[in-house]
């Protein structure tokens, strides 16, 4: 049989530490905002009393190195530990796989509010573009592919929690394959041999 892969997670792979990065950076500029503050209010008070930096202030911009610390550390630990995106791809060929017709196919309705789910071979999915994840998500209202009775495989991971829509567990789509139509390349065979027949007797 003849696919056409229309999602593979490895080629939409998103490192898992650059969420982190981004809430790093995001921190490191708000405890440099923050400490400026604090500074610049310090050293006018201390201008005009004289008096000794107070522990309050000095608390906070201790508060704020530990938070900015514990931020890098959780960083590196992220980058350490997450995937890259060649065991991504290994992790996907040796996911679970099914085939078959998409049945019982609930389209995403176009107020939002629910998700978009089928069957294919007795497994369940569900998904919705409002989720993040690195799974398959693309319902018909972001243009997604997926139709009643349509012929597909799918690389899988399960997800043993329920779903908030019907309570059922379900998989996460990590690749989806949607099986070419034969008639076109019937149809092709046909033109090609008819062509073929032409030629001879001409």
């Amino acid at each position: 049989m003849n696919y056409s892969v229309v999602f593979d997670a490895a080629d939409n792979f998103v490192p898992a530490r650059f969420p982190f990065l981004i809430g790093f950076a995001v921190a490191i500029l708000g405890a440099c905002v923050i400490g400026a503050i604090l500074l610049r209010q310090e050293s006018q008070r201390r201008a005009l009393t004289g008096d000794r930096p107070r522990v309050r202030v000095v608390g906070l911009l201790v508060a704020l190195l530990v938070v900015v610390m514990a931020s890098a550390i959780v960083v590196a630990l992220t980058a350490l530990s997450s995937p890259s995106q060649e065991e991504t791809a290994r992790a996907i060929e040796s996911s679970p796989v099914v085939e078959g017709l998409i049945e019982h196919f609930h389209p995403m309705p176009s107020g939002g509010h629910d998700t978009e789910r089928f069957d294919v071979a007795g497994v369940h999915f569900e998904y919705s573009h409002w989720n993040m994840s690195q799974g398959f998500n693309q319902d018909v209202t972001a243009g997604g592919p997926i139709r009643e009775g349509l012929y597909v495989r799918i690389h899988y991971v399960s997800i043993d929690r329920p779903s908030f829509a019907t309570g059922l567990s379900y998989g996460t789509i990590v690749r989806l394959e949607i099986r070419r139509e034969s008639h076109t390349f019937e149809s092709d065979e046909v033109e090609r041999s008819g062509l073929a027949i032409s030629l001879r007797t001409n």
